[in-house]
């Protein structure tokens, strides 16, 4: 079941740390979770919805812990090359989600980064489905207004 899941689990998460091995150990994080509370899942509910869930929670946590310990350093996860139009625009995009609110860069994230349904991503944030589907209209509508605004 989670097998198929991973590749969208390590995009999302490369999507919240911007390291590939810290996303690595946030999905093997959550799998090790998924797999100690494998009886919390609702079987009536997607199982997509409630992995991605725990996956989220484990990103939370890791950054809370950086936070606190204050021991990251900016430098090592900003020395990007962005010489190439494909990297300045993955820059641009990345620079316009951090304005947006936290709400909208999670929704973003997990449609986007994630794959997940709109009753996967009601499931993975604990919100009416009806609610995704505005969360979602509203977030795209702030990052084109963010996005149009910083374009030369």
């Amino acid at each position: 079941m989670l097998a198929p899941l991973l590749g969208r689990a390590a995009a999302y998460a490369r999507s919240i740390f911007r390291n590939r091995h810290d996303a690595e150990d946030a999905v093997q994080q959550a799998a090790l979770r998924g797999l100690e509370r494998f009886d919390s899942f609702d079987p009536t509910r997607p199982f997509k919805g409630w992995w991605f869930a725990i996956l989220r929670n484990c990103c939370i946590d890791t950054l809370r812990v950086r936070r606190a310990e204050k021991t990251e350093s900016l430098g090592d996860h900003e020395a990007a090359d962005t010489g190439t139009p494909e990297i300045a625009g993955w820059e641009q995009l990345s620079t316009a989600m951090e304005q947006l609110s936290q709400d909208h860069h999670e929704i973003l994230r997990l449609r986007y980064f994630a794959g997940l349904s709109y009753q996967e991503m009601a499931v993975a944030l604990a919100i009416a489905p009806g609610t995704v589907m505005s969360r979602l209209h509203l977030a795209r509508k702030a990052l084109a207004a963010k996005t149009s605004k910083e374009e030369p």
